[in-house]
């Protein structure tokens, strides 16, 4: 029988690796075009109604999420799956917790999309700084951690005041892929959408940064869907990626009633955990 401290090392180091695997995944999508040659011009005018319909929309849609959360990892030759609960409060307020096998809390995150705070239990350790400190150390652009990602885990379209540059269809007939193009000093270039314009959904999204990378590609799959325009995502998958890799996040258990706070997305600390600030 192991230790318990042969245990704990074992669960930090499974920890690090998932945390940063997550991290990394989200900068390194797949850069090739999913796309072909643009839509027919009478049909431009329908599609960008139909689009500014969904934007609409997703904007009286629900303003906070509580779920269930499961994060899974395949890669050729390991894979790695954690279980926790996520909960969000539009633009940009998350919290994420990872349980350990016993259900118990283990790792827990949060952030107001510019500070964060986290906690491990299993090193009685409480972590504080900004946002941008994090991407930083993690070599992530400051845009995927500070700007919109809770439409991104909603599959909420955000992006009322960008310009659509153009659209084509999609190279597997899903739908057309809209281009657009955001306000002078936000870092986010661009941002490419499919939408299924039939169904009114939003199926994709690839956020490009100033520089033209490609930073991100997300899918959505509303499996379960409630018979509602606001139906939540239930997974979302960054997929494309080097060696075959997949990221996977399930949500389950799904509430969209709740009424979260400030105070929601502040983390309770222990009096005898050590407090670092992450510089």
């Amino acid at each position: 029988m192991k230790s318990n401290k042969v245990v704990r090392v074992q669960e930090r180091q499974i920890l690090f690796r998932l945390i940063l695997t997550l991290l990394v995944l989200l900068i390194q999508g797949c850069a090739g075009k999913p796309w072909t040659s643009p839509v027919a011009d009478s049909e431009t005018g329908l599609i960008t109604q139909t689009f500014k319909a969904m934007q609409e929309r997703d904007a009286a849609c629900f303003s906070s999420l509580d779920a269930k959360t499961t994060l899974f990892w395949d890669t050729p030759g390991e894979d790695r799956a954690v279980v926790g609960f996520l909960q969000l409060k539009l633009p940009t307020s998350v919290k994420f917790v990872i349980l350990n096998p016993l259900g118990q809390p283990f790792y827990a995150l949060v952030s107001n999309g510019q500070d964060f705070q986290s906690i491990n239990t299993s090193l009685k350790q409480h972590i504080i700084g900004k946002i941008s400190a994090l991407a930083t150390r993690y070599k992530i652009p400051d845009s995927l951690l500070s700007e919109s990602w809770g439409y991104w885990l909603t599959g909420r379209l955000h992006e009322q005041e960008a310009t659509i540059e153009a659209i084509h269809q999609d190279s597997s007939g899903r739908g057309v892929w809209i281009t657009i193009r955001n306000q002078e000093g936000v870092s986010l270039n661009k941002s490419h959408l499919l939408i299924q314009p039939a169904t009114r959904q939003l199926l994709a999204r690839i956020l490009v940064d100033s520089e033209g990378e490609t930073i991100a590609t997300i899918s959505y799959d509303r499996r379960n869907e409630q018979q509602s325009d606001c139906a939540p995502v239930s997974r979302i998958t960054i997929s494309d990626l080097p060696y075959g890799s997949q990221l996977r996040i399930d949500f389950t258990e799904i509430l969209t009633d709740r009424s979260f706070s400030a105070a929601n997305f502040k983390l309770k600390v222990p009096a005898d955990y050590v407090t670092q600030e992450l510089l």
